[in-house]
């Protein structure tokens, strides 16, 4: 019950809706492909100009293959995606990998080809196998649009799987594959394109604050993550949601959150506060600096469970 109910909660926190009415006046959960745009020499991404519900969008041509980066909510989304993909690669071999498997990331893989292999990490599939459709029914009971775009939605089978990492050469540019743990979801994956110095980091970096969506995730994982990520010193970040960065901002900025929580969440305890006390204690410390409060509080209770 308490992971059902994180998983409920975290959909509306994640993708920036916060009530029904927020839900009903939301812009549509659509990938405009039309903002197609190019940030590098072989990567391209369909931005999610903030739109709730929708992903940023990526594309990584190689000389033989392309990958695909998440897919949209739903089938037709997905359609839009993939017909993308093919103005962008021609006849060349297509990958497909989502960030993580929430609805509008994963569920448009349905509409590419069997010959678009899809690529999951091992985490992934143990996500789809605990938690299934649920989320997608969250998402469905938004709108009628929301319920026709996930109509008959479902997750696609793996044709690669993978546990830690996967070296991928597209044909004189290679995508690294990251199997980053729990952190925003149980199956965050994070994708690296060394040659042009792109990161695309799913949740685990990004400029809205972070979500922990998981009853797996841990303040401690998502700080190693954030480490690991910062190792590899990109130059463009690629969020899930919201803008692109340039260099590390976000990372940095997730740390000296994360880090801002664990300290005052851990004072809170020891001071014998119980849990809801140290929530609206450590959430009045932040004010303005975390307008997301559902967010904060999920922050600050995953911090709490860890606490001494």
């Amino acid at each position: 019950m308490r992971s059902l109910f994180r998983i409920v909660a975290a959909a509306f926190a994640f993708s920036g809706i916060v009530s029904p009415l927020a839900a009903q006046t939301a812009s549509e959960p659509l990938v405009r492909v039309e903002n197609l745009r190019q940030i590098s020499t072989r990567i391209h991404i369909i931005p999610d100009n903030s739109v709730p519900a929708v992903p940023n969008v990526g594309y990584i041509i190689g000389d033989r293959a392309a990958l695909v980066v998440d897919t949209g909510l739903g089938p037709r989304n997905g359609a839009a995606i993939y017909e993308t993909a093919r103005k962008l690669a021609g006849t060349k071999e297509l990958y497909v990998v989502t960030t993580h498997v929430h609805p509008e990331h994963d569920l448009g893989a349905q509409a590419f080809p069997g010959t678009a292999k899809l690529i999951r990490s091992t985490d992934q599939l143990k996500d789809i196998a605990e938690s299934g459709l649920r989320l997608a029914k969250v998402f469905a009971s938004r709108s009628a649009l929301h319920a026709e775009l996930l109509k008959d939605a479902d997750f696609r089978k793996a044709d690669i799987t993978f546990e830690r990492e996967y070296d991928l050469d597209l044909g004189g540019v290679r995508a690294k594959l990251i199997a980053m743990g729990a952190n925003h979801t149980l199956g965050d994956t994070a994708i690296w394109i060394e040659s042009d110095r792109v990161l695309f980091s799913g949740d685990v970096a990004m400029r809205p604050q972070p979500v922990f969506a998981s009853p797996h995730s841990t303040r401690r994982q998502w700080l190693a993550s954030l480490d690991r990520l910062e190792a590899l010193k990109p130059a463009i970040i690629v969020p899930s949601h919201g803008p692109t960065g340039d260099g590390t901002a976000f990372i940095s900025g997730y740390r000296a959150y994360l880090i801002e929580v664990r300290d005052r969440t851990e004072a809170a305890k020891k001071a014998g506060r119980s849990v809801e006390q140290a929530v609206e204690a450590v959430t009045a410390t932040f004010g303005d600096r975390a307008p997301d409060k559902g967010r904060l509080a999920g922050a600050i209770r995953a911090a709490y469970a860890e606490a001494p």
